[in-house]
């Protein structure tokens, strides 16, 4: 079991970095494409991957636990965000704040309002919520076939809906994808005994040239479009469960083939605080710092690759010193004591 949770805790970490990487302004467009295909489908995954909704009694018990580790972080942190950018980064625009469009952003979090990043959370914990429902039950094969239509139709309406400019309240049009990947997390750890063997080694050269190949044609066939599921920019959506997919299960065979790893473990550990701080704090002040660097130093910055790299691990190690600054407080303002026990 220790086992499990240690390479689950490094695709965790391995996921916030990608995310980082992604959201830098350097990163050259071919891994851009790579890591799009993939990246916020396995954190759903991952959520799946350790879900398990028979360990509560009722579904208050069930909905209160998601509302305290998914909705109470997404308020508690955007608001921490937005006082240190408001008194710390931009003390300039503190007697420009709009108090009633903040409250929006918050509350809302419908593209027209939403607040940095965590965006996720809220459709995480929607997907959740519907995913008690169903997996409450024992189905049928025909009625699972039946469920996984009906959530590809949403997935295909909810693009739709966003591309006729209706901005859901908590983007709502993403929880259907969102339950896919979810309940193929819960399907793989069901079901793992039989697929373990699935994750040999020897799989990964096939799962990553899957995700490269169909990622990169995906983004051919869709008009140049990078997958961005927060735009609803999916692409072929055969072409987009397949690569994500695979990419999900390069991960996997990955990280169950190599010693855990104690610092990705840490990273993975914590990637709600690294996930809520990175873009709008700590990636600033970081590439702010690179540009001035890279012009001094020229030999160093030669390409796009060696610039995203050394950006990277900048904002990890501002992600950390964050975390190792609140380690054992009540950050923020009363959310879970940080260092206590594992996200």
């Amino acid at each position: 079991m220790k086992k499990r949770i240690g390479y689950l805790d490094m695709a965790k970490g391995l996921a916030i970095i990608l995310v980082i990487i992604g959201h830098s302004s350097f990163v050259p467009l071919g891994a851009k494409i790579l890591l799009y295909v993939f990246h916020i489908p396995l954190f759903f995954f991952l959520s799946g991957f350790t879900l398990n909704v028979t360990k509560y009694k009722t579904f208050k018990e069930y909905f209160l636990s998601k509302v305290k580790s998914l909705v109470v972080p997404f308020f508690y942190l955007n608001i921490f965000v937005f006082l240190f950018q408001l008194f710390v980064m931009y003390p300039e625009q503190v007697f420009s704040f709009n108090l009633i469009h903040f409250a929006k952003q918050l509350l809302l979090s419908d593209r027209l309002h939403v607040y940095f990043q965590l965006w996720f959370l809220n459709v995480m914990f929607l997907a959740h919520v519907v995913s008690y429902f169903i997996l409450r039950r024992k189905w049928s094969i025909g009625q699972w076939i039946l469920i996984a239509i009906s959530l590809l139709f949403l997935v295909v309406l909810g693009q739709k809906v966003y591309s006729w400019n209706f901005y859901l309240i908590w983007n709502i049009d993403l929880v259907p994808v969102a339950i896919i990947f979810t309940l193929l997390g819960v399907g793989v750890r069901k079901y793992l005994a039989q697929l373990e063997k699935f994750f040999a080694i020897y799989y990964l050269p096939v799962a990553l040239l899957l995700t490269m190949v169909i990622g990169k044609l995906n983004y051919n066939l869709s008009g140049k479009q990078i997958v961005d599921l927060y735009y609803q920019q999916i692409g072929n959506h055969l072409l987009f469960y397949i690569a994500a997919i695979s990419g999900i299960w390069s991960t996997l065979i990955f990280f169950k083939s190599i010693p855990e790893m104690t610092l990705l473990k840490s990273i993975g550990q914590r990637t709600l605080i690294y996930y809520g701080v990175h873009a709008p704090i700590v990636l600033v002040l970081v590439e702010k710092l690179v540009l001035q660097l890279s012009t001094r130093y020229t030999g160093i910055f030669v390409n796009a690759y060696i610039t995203t790299s050394v950006v990277t691990i900048l904002t990890l190690v501002g992600c950390e010193l964050i975390v190792r600054v609140f380690r054992g407080t009540n950050f923020p303002f009363g959310f879970k004591r940080l260092g206590d026990k594992n996200e």
